[in-house]
Formats: C-alpha cells, structure tokens, sequence
C-alpha cells in the first residue's frame, strides 16, 4: 500500500494500540496501559500491518522498534489519535466530573511525608478518578514507564518533559548532639572540611554543599565514610552519630523536635530546591492530571 494513512476498514483500537506501542517501545507496557494482554496488543498489531500491507514495527523479543514505514505512518496518525483521546477525556470530565486513572511517580521520603497524606482528600473530592502512585527514588522514564505525571525534587535532566514548580525545598544542615560533642560544632562552612560529612548521591554536584550569606557564596567539597542514594538513610545516620548531614527541613522536622538532630550553620543560607510537577506534554493533558498538579501545589509545604 503506498499511502500510509488509515485505510478503510482500518480499526481505529489497532492505530491507538500501534501508538501506545512505539510509545512505550514495550508490548507489555503499551498492554498495561490499555488494560490489554500482550497477546491481545499483538494481535491488533498484526491486523494492522496485515490490512495496510507493510511491516510497522521491527518486534524481537526483547525490544520493539519502528520501520521507516512505521515512522511515517506514527507521524500520520499521532495527531489524530491524541486529539481523539483528548475529546474523550475532555468530553467524560465536563462540568467537573473529573474521571480516570492517574499513574503517579513519588520520591519515596517525599512522597510518603507530603504527598500521601493528602491524597486521599483529593481523591475524596474526586470520586470517579482512580490513582495508581508508585514511590521510587530513581528518575523513571516517564513516558516508557507510562506516567502521567511524575514528582521530582532538584535538577531535572530530560529537556523534553513539561515541569511546573510546585514548592520549594529548604535544605539544612544538621547533625546530632553525640557527633557535636565528640567532634566539635563546625562555625563556619569551612570547618566541614575537616568533619565527616554524609553524602546524597542522587543529586548531581552533591559531592560540594554550597553555602550563601550577603553577597558571599562557599563551594565547600565534602567527604565521609558513609554515602547513599536514599536520603532517610543519610537522616538515620546522623541521628546515629554517623556524621553531619544537608537534607531537607520537612523531612527532618520531625527528627529537630524530638531532639535527635540539633541544626548547625544557621547563618548561612543553602539553595532551595525546586519541587516540580512533570508531565509528558502540556498539550492534551487530561484535565484530571492538571487537577492533581493545581491540588498539591496547594497543599505542599514551602519547607
């Protein structure tokens, strides 16, 4: 077939499936997506390919990946199909009947402090509306993964992602009172280069803390015996005694109070995070995730 439009008879479930596949690039994922087996998303693929005449998808079993034909075809079809799944959305959700499912990415300690408590207001509000969250401290693939909407904290790497500041978060620095007694209180940023320092590494440059006050600014390297990707470790750490910890205010909060940290360098200033809503497209998203996003813009602390 020489032409790579819909042809008639073309079922338009076969096209929306072919998307969600060079979408996803995963059978599988494109199959949990639309609430299909894989073997139902291979079936329609084959009765695509078979009523157009031409191979769209290289298939192994391992990887999926598009033909030429493929390309030009997905680039053919891809406008019709969001539009068509954006006037059904929009059409179920009028008047405020805000319905479906929202998958969800949450930073585990985040996630779990701030986020989740509130998430059964939202959905209290919003009865129709079902939320699949998924708490993992890795940078998923938001589209490959099948988010529609994911939270991260700090720098975000993939430029094609649409991000909206949510919140902010304060960072302190802060150990426990056994490390200070035993080790001294540092005074000034730079006395951290001589103290054991717990370092987070899933942010990029974590390996230097920086430090404002006035028109000053300290780029001070750190170092220490104990590092980890997962920021309630480092927290647990240094309650511990283990050494000095950066982490955010709302996440320790808990920990000030109780007396198990004690707040150190209280003078100097550290960079705010930004916590960001992030999304796959600002165009065609579904009304029920820019809900979600207006609501925990309202409901997250400015730490």
């Amino acid at each position: 077939m020489s032409s790579h439009y819909p042809s008639p008879g073309t079922s338009l479930d076969d096209i929306v499936t072919f998307a969600e596949v060079a979408r996803r690039g995963s059978l599988r994922k494109a199959g949990e997506r639309l609430h299909l087996t894989t073997g139902a998303v291979s079936r329609r693929l084959d009765a695509l390919e078979q009523r157009l005449g031409v191979r769209l998808l290289h298939r192994t079993t391992r990887s999926v990946s598009l033909t030429t034909a493929g390309s030009e075809y997905l680039a053919n079809v891809l406008p019709a199909v969001e539009a068509i799944s954006m006037a059904s959305q929009r059409l179920s959700e009028h008047e405020g009947a805000l319905a479906g499912e929202i998958r969800i990415s949450l930073p585990v300690n985040y996630g779990r402090l701030h986020i989740a408590p509130s998430l059964p207001e939202f959905l209290n509000l919003h009865p129709n509306i079902r939320l699949d969250a998924v708490f993992n401290d890795s940078f998923s693939d938001i589209v490959g993964d099948g988010f529609d909407l994911a939270i991260r904290i700090g720098h975000l790497e993939d430029s094609r992602l649409v991000a909206r500041r949510i919140a902010s978060d304060r960072r302190i620095i802060a150990a426990s009172s056994e490390y200070l007694d035993a080790h001294g209180t540092p005074r000034h940023p730079t006395d951290l280069l001589h103290h054991d320092c717990l370092h987070y590494t899933h942010f990029r440059g974590s390996q230097r803390w920086i430090f404002r006050k006035g028109d000053e600014q300290l780029s001070i390297p750190i170092k220490g015996k104990f590092r980890a990707n997962y920021g309630h470790a480092l927290t647990l750490a240094a309650e511990q005694g283990l050494g000095i910890v950066q982490s955010s205010r709302a996440i320790t909060l808990d920990a000030l109070k109780a007396g198990k940290l004690c707040e150190i360098l209280t003078d100097w200033a550290l960079p705010e995070i930004g916590v960001y809503a992030v999304t796959p497209s600002r165009n065609g998203m579904p009304l029920r995730v820019q809900a979600l996003i207006d609501f925990l813009s309202q409901r997250l602390p400015d730490a």
